[in-house]
């Protein structure tokens, strides 16, 4: 393979910008800056000695999407470690719900006794919602953003963020009364073609605040696994979702935009590397 010397300016940038789709394109969302080239261009191979020196800039908490730090199978893993994955799910999973406004459905799929022996036992369950989540995916559209979850019992059950084009939604109805369900005022609503259990499903309102609320009421349960992937995995996202779009440069005014800022947030490190953040969502 042929090697070419090539400035470092043209394969690290120190700036960093996030784009979220709208229906009219794209907006700003987040704007960071390093003191020193951190942001590798595409197309670059990095080299054995690149990647050591690479990993001497480490973010800590509040620089977390840039952690590159995986969890090796160890049965004594670093809680930083862990902290950092489980924040890098939770931002890949907000950046979906984010760039995505048709998921507009928070969902909760749950099994019965008598459709699985064991309710413990994730494969089991998750081949029963592989194959109903991949059929409405292919021929409905589905796009979702989910978790699965163990009871104190240790049954396995899955909350999701869905479209509700692609889904089949009936009221739910009390046994007791024969009234509509509701909850905090809003219907609920159940899967008639989840055949292997129970549902509920709630629609979410388009204001940013309470997507943000249920995007959070997904994290929680990233969280409470904390280091135990359910299924080796924190999330489970699919369909023709929507991500967002980044540009790399070197200075972070080449992105102003005229959008308001949110928060506008600088750290420096004792290495004496420095890190500024800019969010606009």
């Amino acid at each position: 393979m042929p090697f070419f010397n090539v400035p470092e300016t043209e394969v690290y940038k120190t700036v960093r910008a996030k784009y979220i789709p709208t229906k009219n394109g794209f907006r700003l969302a987040k704007i960071q800056s390093f003191s020193v080239p951190k942001f590798r261009v595409d197309g670059f191979e990095l080299s054995e000695n690149d990647k050591r020196k690479a990993s001497v800039i480490v973010p800590d908490d509040s620089i977390d999407e840039l952690a590159e730090l995986d969890i090796i199978a160890d049965p004594d893993p670093d809680p930083n470690d862990i902290l950092r994955a489980i924040k890098r799910a939770q931002i890949n999973a907000f950046d979906v719900i984010l760039s995505n406004p048709d998921l507009d459905t928070f969902v909760t799929l749950t099994y019965s006794p008598e459709e699985i022996s064991d309710k413990a036992d994730y494969d089991a369950c998750y081949d029963k919602l592989k194959n109903w989540l991949s059929n409405r995916v292919q021929r409905r559209n589905l796009i979702y953003v989910g978790v699965p979850e163990r009871t104190k019992k240790g049954d396995i059950h899955f909350h999701f963020i869905m479209n509700s084009d692609a889904l089949k939604l009936v009221p739910a109805i009390s046994p007791k009364t024969g009234r509509p369900l509701t909850h905090n005022g809003k219907a609920l609503y159940n899967l008639p073609d989840w055949s292997f259990g129970f549902t509920s499903a709630e629609k979410i309102g388009s204001a940013d605040g309470e997507r943000d609320a249920v995007a959070k009421y997904i994290f929680k349960y990233m969280r409470k696994q904390f280091g135990q992937k359910i299924g080796g995995r924190y999330c489970l996202i699919g369909g023709d979702v929507k991500k967002p779009m980044y540009i790399l440069g070197n200075n972070p005014e080449e992105f102003f935009d005229g959008s308001e800022c949110k928060y506008d947030s600088e750290i420096n490190r004792d290495c004496g590397i420095s890190y500024r953040e800019w969010s606009y969502i």
